[in-house]
């Protein structure tokens, strides 16, 4: 049921998004991490949601910094208890 808020919410989502969350997390992004992560954003929503994005998060640690994959990493573990939710 909250698939579909979920996939409108992505659908409308803009990097100036991302970047205001990263400002509230103290997350600096470089340009090229933002482009990555509004891809992956887009792409795979669905696995970060539904399954265990473990290969996702791979991929993720060979194209960002080492601070923002960990960062990263941070805030999924924090946000993940949410997905029970969905």
């Amino acid at each position: 049921m909250y698939e579909i808020f979920i996939q409108n919410y992505i659908r409308k989502l803009t990097k100036e998004d991302i970047i205001n969350f990263c400002n509230k997390e103290n997350i600096e992004l470089t340009d090229e991490e933002l482009d990555i992560a509004y891809i992956y954003i887009k792409k795979y929503w669905k696995e970060f949601l539904k399954k265990d994005p473990s290969n996702i998060f791979n991929d993720l640690k060979n194209k960002i910094r080492p601070t923002t994959y960990n960062k990263m990493i941070e805030l999924y573990e924090k946000y993940k208890c949410y997905k029970k939710y969905l």
